[in-house]
Parts: structure tokens; C-alpha cells; sequence
């Protein structure tokens, strides 16, 4: 450690010393190495990330961060960049970690970068530079670093028919589909769907169903909703809406959807003119 302590004290007169440019002074830099991609919260909106570097002090004294300057690209186009000294200080011969905190929603950076269909993720890259005081000047270490990063698009759900299973005097059983359109390259699935309903201007209010089914990656399929519909009461009137060619249909809809970075709730409301199928 003494010899270490002394090159470092020594660094400014040898380095202007004739002969001593050919000293090897690797061994007393810092070095930093890209850690991870900690993923803090994602959801369907955007998403809260960091990006984790490690940084390695092989010195028995402590060095400080002079500068922090990074820049930060997705599917090969510029996202943001900035220098953000945050005045970080490297133990004596130990490591540190340090954090480049992300946060943005998915909708702005769809305006940039065209989701690529069929992937789960998209790729990042990140390149600069930190900055290390020492008594030679400032140490600079270029870093570029590339890797995935989580890219959840909402499934694309539109109503498709009514189809009617079967109709009496006293009520209905019926299945309402849905289009359901699956832009990940992994499977999704349904689960847990609860929903407020109302056909033709009648309130048949609140459902459940524990399963909608599960839509296979970078493809679409119809789900469908099981309804059973008493006709006592104000449903009485949809018996001779049963006659028609459709109905208007008012969907509500919460589901939880199970996606490659957890299970991720998604709230839906579809309404419109629907055909009615018997």
C-alpha cells in the first residue's frame, strides 16, 4: 500500500520526467464495469430503471468523481444524454456502486423508435465517460455498454360479436369475443377479468371470469366472456333486442395480464354497435 500511496503522490513529477513515459500506471486506476440493469417498476405506461455500474478503487486513498457524462440511445436512436457529477467518492481500495437512474413513459419514446413487433424487449445502448481526480489530473475511462431493455405494448383488445347460445322467456346465455392482438414475442395471459357490462342501454352490471385464455406471441385470437342474462326485472327488455342484428354493447374491464416481466394489471373500456350471431 506504501508503494501504491507513493507512485500516486509521485504521479505529477514523474509524468513530466524524461524516460517515464513508458511507465505502466494501469495497475493504480480506477476501473468501472457496467453491473446491471435494475429494473425498479414497469407497467404498461413507462417504466423506473437504473443503470448500475461498478467502480473498483485499487489505491489505499479515496478518489473522487470529477465528471459523469452519458448517452443513451434505443433501437440505434438518441434518447437522452447529460453529465451528472453527483459528486461520488470511491472508498480506499474498495468498490462502489453508481447508479444512472431512467424514468420515461413508453408513449414518448414510441414517438422516436418504432416498436419492433414480436420482442419482448428492445435494444439500448449506452455510452461515456467518467471522470476520476487524482494527483496526476483527471482520469478518464470511456465505458459503452449495449443489452435489452423492457419494452410492455398493450395488447390490443376490440369487441367482435355477440354470440347467442341460447334464449328463453326467463333468459339468456350468450358469449360476448373479443379480438384480443398480442404485439410480444412471448405469450400472454388472461386472468382474473372483472367487468361492468351493459347491452342495448341495460345495465346488467358487474362479472367475473377466472380465465379469458391466453393469446400466443405476435399473434391475435378471440377470447370470449361467458354471460348468463335472467330476464326479470329491467333485462326483461333485452328479449326483443335478441331479435335484432346487433347490439349496442358498453364493456368496463379490468384483467390481470401475466407478461415475461410479471403480471401486469390493464384496465379496458370498448363500446360500439356489435352483431349479434345465433
Amino acid at each position: 500500500m506504501k508503494r501504491a500511496l507513493a507512485v500516486l503522490s509521485l504521479l505529477p513529477a514523474l509524468t513530466a520526467c524524461e524516460g517515464w513515459e513508458d511507465v505502466n500506471l494501469d495497475p493504480y486506476k480506477p476501473t468501472v464495469s457496467f453491473q446491471d440493469l435494475d429494473v425498479n417498476d414497469v407497467n404498461w405506461e413507462g417504466v423506473d430503471a437504473d443503470f448500475v455500474f461498478a467502480v473498483e478503487n485499487p489505491n489505499p486513498v479515496s478518489v473522487e468523481l470529477a465528471h459523469f457524462d452519458y448517452g443513451l440511445a434505443f433501437e440505434q436512436v438518441d434518447w437522452l444524454s447529460g453529465d451528472n457529477p453527483d459528486g461520488l467518492v470511491l472508498a480506499a481500495s474498495g468498490g462502489s456502486d453508481l447508479a444512472l437512474p431512467v424514468a420515461f413513459q413508453y408513449s414518448d419514446l414510441w414517438e422516436m423508435v418504432q416498436a419492433i413487433r414480436g420482442k419482448d424487449d428492445i435494444d439500448f445502448g449506452l455510452s461515456g465517460s467518467f471522470g476520476f481526480d487524482s494527483p496526476a489530473g483527471v482520469i478518464t475511462l470511456p465505458y459503452d455498454e449495449a443489452g435489452d431493455f423492457p419494452a410492455p405494448r398493450k395488447p390490443d383488445i376490440q369487441l367482435n360479436t355477440l354470440q347467442l347460445q341460447s334464449l328463453s322467456l326467463s333468459g339468456a346465455e350468450l358469449e360476448l369475443t373479443l379480438d384480443v392482438d398480442n404485439a410480444h414475442g412471448s405469450r400472454l395471459d388472461f386472468l382474473g377479468l372483472d367487468y361492468d357490462l351493459a347491452l342495448a342501454g341495460v345495465d346488467l352490471g358487474q362479472g367475473s371470469v377466472q380465465s379469458l385464455g391466453s393469446v400466443e406471441g405476435d399473434s391475435s385470437k378471440r377470447l370470449a366472456i361467458p354471460l348468463e342474462i335472467s330476464f326479470q326485472g329491467a333485462a326483461g327488455a333485452l328479449y326483443s333486442a335478441f331479435q335484432g342484428e346487433k347490439l349496442k354493447v358498453d364493456l368496463d374491464a379490468t384483467v390481470d395480464v401475466d407478461t415475461p416481466f410479471g403480471v401486469l394489471p390493464l384496465a379496458f373500456d370498448e363500446s360500439g354497435q356489435v352483431e349479434l350471431v345465433k
